[in-house]
């Protein structure tokens, strides 16, 4: 969290006497003084009666008496930045367009003897292009070596610079290293299909099981 030190003025009264003490109300509140540009300190003044003369007449004179101003002391104040994640907001809660990198999730399906096929199907909610295929598999039994064989589609345009298929678990494998596509932007409600096959059947009661998500940038 971040803070920001700025200043405001407070007044101090340095006189006694409260009636000589010249403020603004917009001063105090704003921090600033407004009244008359000068000097703190003010002379003024007034006639007073001095004595009198024989015939009881009364000598007026004139008196100074010096005023004192209020002056502004500076006071800080401590105001909390925003964290940087909150600085695109256009309201409170209104966040302005951005871009972030989320996960498509295309679905959970395990490989039998009756099943040898599966369309691995995701339907993005928002503009998203994806970048990096992750592909999860647990095989059991002794058929169960077969490699999954996929095309990828973003609604009816394919993925691939030929129509072979691909093996899904080289190119998605969570271990591997610089591997990144750069696939046409999906807008939303496209489906995005990885239609696939084993290379070897499956025999008895052996399975594959297999999980396929989408990693990409989207625009929220």
């Amino acid at each position: 969290m971040a803070y920001e030190v700025i200043g405001a003025g407070v007044y101090d009264d340095d006189d006694d006497d409260d009636d000589d003490v010249e403020g603004d109300v917009l001063g105090d509140v704003l921090g600033g003084y407004a009244g008359p540009m000068g000097d703190d300190d003010d002379d003024e003044e007034t006639d007073v009666v001095v004595g009198y003369t024989d015939d009881g007449v009364p000598i007026v004179g004139r008196k100074r008496r010096r005023r004192r101003r209020r002056r502004a002391r500076k006071r800080h104040l401590v105001r909390v930045t925003k964290p940087r994640w909150r600085r695109s907001q256009l309201a409170p809660g209104v966040i302005a367009p951005d871009q972030g990198m989320l996960s498509l999730p295309l679905g959970f399906f395990t490989f039998t003897a009756a099943a040898q096929a599966h369309t691995f199907v995701g339907q993005t909610q928002k503009p998203f292009r994806g970048e990096r295929l992750l592909v999860s598999t647990v095989r059991d039994g002794t058929t169960a070596t077969g490699i999954i064989l996929g095309q990828l589609f973003v609604g009816t345009d394919m993925q691939q610079l030929d129509v072979q298929s691909f093996d899904l678990e080289q190119i998605g494998a969570p271990g591997a290293f610089g591997v990144r596509l750069s696939m046409k932007p999906a807008q939303p409600g496209v489906i995005i299909s990885i239609p696939t096959t084993l290379s070897v059947v499956l025999t008895s009661t052996d399975t594959i099981q297999c999980s396929v998500q989408l990693l990409g940038r989207n625009l929220h």
